[in-house]
């Protein structure tokens, strides 16, 4: 019986206790008679995340004992198999194996990927409505923070979205403390931002073997596309559904359309119809895997005509599963630079100067709805040329919009200088990425 099996893994999971984990910094917001939720990629972190919740209630004594979290991994084989109905059950075998329990009995529920039971938001809405009772849900579909979590839902979750380790996490999981301001420190954290662009920010890759890193990212990949595409839409061009995803790792940072992955699959030898395509590409957006940003515009029209830029979760798994990549981390230095800003601000885009066309990497929206900072990735700007194609689109669109703060990300160089009256910061990534 499904209440059997409930009951087994609360009991498991009361014995074994806690796991050990080094902290991740996001705070998660947990409100009375609200659902909170932790959603992002799939080994993004999102049930550990949740256990140091679990392991915040308890140090804070928001709890009275570990007996007191109800912590439930709807990965697992049974569990997932349940329906709405057995839902229900949950309350029932809980507060059967504390008998000392009742409602009045501050709890905290935690339902680790729940969003695979269909029909799960009307059982954690009933279990919210408890003011004594919190209930924390995690998922790997951006669609929880949208429309698919349902009508049922909409005022009554507050959401957090989880990404792979931050630089100063990534640090952290390695137990490093370099001293910022010493030649020796900055040089350990130069080296440590090679081995963050070479394997990314996945958390279990900071405890694998090297040997074994690109084997893992790639088994990530294919993870994600069987299991959070393949079967969660219930795909049925599976073959070209993982040479599309194989071609957008090739475009990270590059402009893509509807039209364009159209044609590439179509002078692949594929028969597949439009509309399957963009069906593709809204899953890749919807289990986290892609990131499409648009142009910066006022106009619809120029939003729709131009070409959105192509960014994955972690460029790692572009590194260690796109076919064409040539062992260059440039491309993996832009993204890098774009999860760092996606974690930050909900509102990104690219732009393209008024005159000459010239591209502004991303530019960040203030709550105004202009921008308010203006970023260009290099990893080199020792060369004359090279520096005044970064910097001339910057003083353009710094001048039209009045933005102040402009920044160019370089991968060791740091100056600060000014051209026709706009000031323009370039910046080591390392430290950027610390700030």
């Amino acid at each position: 019986m499904i209440s059997n099996e409930i009951g087994r893994k609360l009991e498991d999971f009361w014995k074994n206790g806690i796991p050990e984990f080094v902290p991740r910094l996001d705070p998660v917001d947990i409100v009375p008679n609200m659902i909170s939720s932790l959603i992002g990629s799939r080994r993004a972190g999102k049930s550990f995340r949740a256990l140091q919740v679990a392991d915040e209630f308890l140090r804070q004594r928001q709890v009275a004992s570990i007996r007191n979290i109800c912590f439930l991994d709807f990965d697992n084989p049974v569990l997932s198999s349940m329906n709405a109905k057995d839902l229900l059950d949950i309350q029932k075998s809980y507060l059967k194996l504390n008998p000392s329990f009742d409602m009045k009995t501050p709890s905290l529920f935690i339902f680790d990927e729940i969003y695979r039971i269909d029909g799960w938001e009307n059982a954690v809405i009933e279990l919210s409505r408890n003011r004594n009772w919190k209930v924390l849900v995690t998922g790997s579909s951006s669609k929880l923070l949208r429309d698919d979590a349902a009508k049922e839902l909409r005022g009554k979750s507050i959401g957090t979205e989880i990404y792979p380790l931050s630089f100063r996490e990534f640090l952290d999981f390695n137990r490093v403390h370099a001293d910022v301001g010493s030649t020796v420190g900055q040089a350990r954290l130069d080296s440590l931002l090679e081995s963050y662009l070479l394997w990314g920010g996945f958390p279990a890759l900071t405890e694998t073997q090297e040997s074994s890193k690109a084997k893992l990212l790639r088994e990530y990949f294919d993870t994600m596309i069987l299991r959070d595409v393949i079967q969660r839409f219930g795909v049925t061009q599976p073959r070209e559904c993982i040479h599309l995803y194989r071609y957008l790792l090739s475009c990270m940072g590059k402009g893509v359309s509807h039209k364009s992955t159209y044609g590439y699959l179509r002078q692949c030898g594929f028969h597949i119809g439009r509309d399957t395509v963009l069906k593709l590409l809204q899953h890749s957006e919807d289990s986290w895997l892609f990131f499409p940003i648009p142009i910066y515009s006022s106009s619809q029209k120029e939003i729709d005509r131009n070409s959105k830029k192509n960014y994955c979760i972690d460029w790692a798994l572009a590194n260690h599963n796109s076919p064409v990549w040539d062992g260059s981390l440039s491309r993996a230095f832009e993204n890098m630079v774009f999860v760092h800003l996606k974690r930050r601000h909900s509102r990104l885009n690219y732009y393209l100067t008024k005159s000459h066309r010239q591209e502004v990497d991303f530019i960040v929206t203030g709550n105004s709805g202009r921008p308010s900072s203006t970023i260009q990735v290099c990893i080199d700007i020792s060369d004359k040329e090279t520096l005044k194609r970064e910097v001339d689109p910057l003083v353009s669109t710094a001048k039209y919009f009045g933005v102040k703060e402009n920044f160019i990300v370089t991968r060791n160089e740091e100056q600060y200088f000014s051209s026709e009256g706009v000031k323009i910061r370039a910046v080591p990534a390392w430290k950027w990425l610390l700030e």
